[in-house]
């Protein structure tokens, strides 16, 4: 029962988290604990929270993803993520657990995007299943302003334990990476 428990906190804080995330936008990213864990990095580091560890392995632009093209004005970016669940159980996981944000990362300002719906194999779906000590990659695809150079790909800890006095706001995670 304990396990159980636990299972339907996780999928809850999670389920939490997406909703939150998408509701919200960057004003939320401005949270953490400042903790000693490394919350940057680039493209290769790997960085680790409390559910999983991920590494942007490439970060590209092409013309075009398996026949899509961005919009005027836009460009794609891909991201290659590599993703490790260190958690101890299958958890739950979302394409928009991360987002692709640029100008001034984890600030309140409103540059990012999340990635488009997977519309491809190799593509991040839109929701999964990453079972204990599983590792996946998967592209996540972007459209960003044409203009723009620098960015960050962000995963904002969050976690609900069944009691509001323990759960909460954990790291902001972002790995900063240059696409010309």
């Amino acid at each position: 029962m304990k396990k159980m428990t636990k299972r339907i906190a996780l999928a809850l804080s999670m389920v939490l988290f997406a909703l939150a995330f998408t509701a919200c936008g960057p004003n939320l990213l401005s949270g953490g604990d400042g903790g000693s864990k490394d919350t940057e990095g680039g493209i290769g580091d790997t960085l680790s929270n409390m559910f999983f560890d991920y590494t942007v392995l490439e970060a590209t632009s092409p013309a075009e993803y398996d026949g899509y093209t961005a919009a005027e004005g836009n460009r794609l970016i891909v991201c290659s993520v590599k993703v490790k669940n260190t958690f101890g159980e299958t958890i739950p996981m979302y394409d928009s657990d991360f987002q692709l944000q640029w100008g001034n990362i984890g600030g309140d300002d409103d540059d990012y995007t999340f990635s488009l719906d997977a519309f491809n194999d190799t593509m991040m779906p839109l929701e999964y299943e990453l079972a204990d000590g599983e590792e996946v990659t998967y592209d996540l695809v972007f459209e960003a302003p044409a203009d723009v150079k620098d960015f960050g790909l962000v995963y904002l800890e969050e976690y609900y334990t069944g009691s509001e006095s323990e759960s909460g706001t954990g790291d902001f995670f972002s790995v900063n990476f240059t696409v010309e």
